[in-house]
């Protein structure tokens, strides 16, 4: 079962999409989703707040992978394009999935 429904969450992502560039990437849109919505984002990430990697807190990181998971749930919106490199919310590189708009 599920810790969280994102279904709010999800439900923001056409009007989203639709103020991205015609490429971008999971960093970008999380963000700007974040930005937007962040009460939502906020109820997400204190769901996951128990969230532990290799005994590190981990709520930003799984809440970020179902969040840019759920682009490839987009296909009339948008496309999956390679992987790129980008700062994620904490500034720091790493790698993620680039997107194309349909």
């Amino acid at each position: 079962m599920a810790k969280h429904d994102f279904g709010g969450l999800f439900e923001k992502y056409p009007s989203i999409i639709a103020q991205m560039p015609e490429a971008f990437d999971s960093h970008e849109f999380i963000l700007r989703l974040a930005h937007q919505n962040q009460v939502l984002y906020v109820e997400a990430l204190y769901s996951y707040r128990d969230s532990v990697h290799r005994g590190e807190p981990t709520p930003f990181r799984v809440v970020h992978q179902i969040l840019a998971q759920h682009l490839n749930a987009c296909p009339d919106l948008v496309r999956r394009a390679g992987h790129t490199y980008s700062n994620h919310t904490f500034g720091q590189r790493e790698g993620c999935a680039q997107w194309k708009k349909v």
